[in-house]
C-alpha cells in the first residue's frame, strides 16, 4: 500500500486509530514465512517475533487522521518487506507495519539525534531520531501518541512530554524497507543535558551507538549539519516534514 508523502500538522488528540481484526498472509507467502524467519533468526538470534500494528487504510479529513489497523507480526513483515515482493507476489499484500518516528525537541530547543549501531539490522551507522513500530493494544482504539511515548521512555528514558503540544507532522511510505511511517513532533520539559544524562539508564539502548543533541535551527537549516554522515530515510523525511510544519506555523 504505497502512497505519496503527506505533510500536515495534526494535534495528536485528532489521530484516531481503530483495530479491525488480524492480517493474514496469502497462502503462498505464509508458506515462505517460516523459512524466511528461520534464516533471519540465524543472522539475528536475539530477534523476537512480536505483534505489530498494520496500517490497512488511512484518511485525512478536517485536520484529523483516521487509521484503520490490523494486528500482524514481525515475521510477516520480514517475508514481505523486500522491494521485489510486489513483483514476485502481485496478488499478495504486504504486512505493512506502522512505524513511528519522533522528533523530540528539548526545553532548550535541541533535537535528540541518535546514530544507529554498526550491528543494527537496518541502516547501521546512520543518523536516526527515535522510534519503532506501533503495537496492538487491548480494545479497538489505539493511542498512537501513547505508542510514541512508550518508544521515548524505552529508548531515551524521557517521560515528560506534553501531549497538548504534540503533533503528527507527516506520513510517508519507506520504499526501501517497505512500510508506512508516521512522523510526530514532541516536546520535553527537560533540557538536552538532562536527557542525555538520563538516557544512559534507558531500558532499550541496543540499536543507538551514539546519542547527542543538535540545535533545532541546525536540523531545519541543514547546510552544515554533520556533513558526511549517512542518514536514514526516516531522518531525511523527518527533516522535510519538520521544515514544512514550521513553514506553516510561521505562516499563520
Amino acid at each position: 500500500m504505497t502512497f505519496a508523502d503527506q505533510a500536515f500538522t495534526i494535534p495528536v488528540d485528532h489521530i484516531h486509530c481503530r483495530l479491525a481484526g488480524s492480517f493474514h498472509l496469502s497462502d503462498p507467502v505464509e508458506a515462505l514465512r517460516k523459512a524466511d524467519w528461520d534464516r533471519f533468526l540465524a543472522r539475528h538470534p536475539a530477534a523476537f517475533d512480536g505483534q505489530l500494528l498494520r496500517m490497512a487504510a488511512h484518511r485525512i479529513e478536517d485536520n484529523r487522521l483516521t487509521i484503520t489497523a490490523q494486528s500482524t507480526c514481525f515475521s510477516a513483515y520480514v517475508v514481505t518487506r523486500h522491494a521485489a515482493f510486489a513483483e514476485e507476489h502481485p496478488l499478495a499484500e504486504r504486512a505493512d507495519p506502522l512505524g513511528l518516528t519522533v522528533v523530540l525537541v528539548t526545553a532548550d530547543q535541541q533535537v535528540i539525534v541518535t546514530r544507529r549501531s554498526l550491528t543494527a539490522e537496518q541502516n547501521p551507522g546512520a543518523l536516526y531520531l527515535i522510534g519503532g513500530y506501533a503495537e496492538p493494544a487491548e480494545g479497538e482504539e489505539i493511542d498512537l501518541f501513547g505508542e510514541a511515548a512508550r518508544e521515548l521512555a524505552e529508548e531515551v528514558a524521557v517521560t515528560d512530554i506534553d501531549r497538548a503540544i504534540a503533533f503528527a507532522i507527516g506520513l510517508a511510505y519507506d520504499p526501501v524497507h517497505c512500510h508506512p511511517e508516521l512522523f510526530l513532533l514532541a516536546s520535553s520539559r527537560s533540557a538536552s543535558a538532562e536527557i542525555l544524562h538520563g538516557a544512559r539508564h534507558a531500558p532499550d539502548r541496543n540499536e543507538a551507538a551514539e546519542l547527542f543533541a543538535s540545535p533545532l535551527s541546525d536540523i531545519l537549516n541543514d547546510e552544515d549539519f554533520m556533513p558526511g554522515s549517512a542518514r536514514t530515510w526516516s531522518f531525511l523525511k523527518a527533516q522535510a516534514f519538520l521544515k514544512e510544519h514550521f513553514r506553516r506555523h510561521h505562516a499563520l
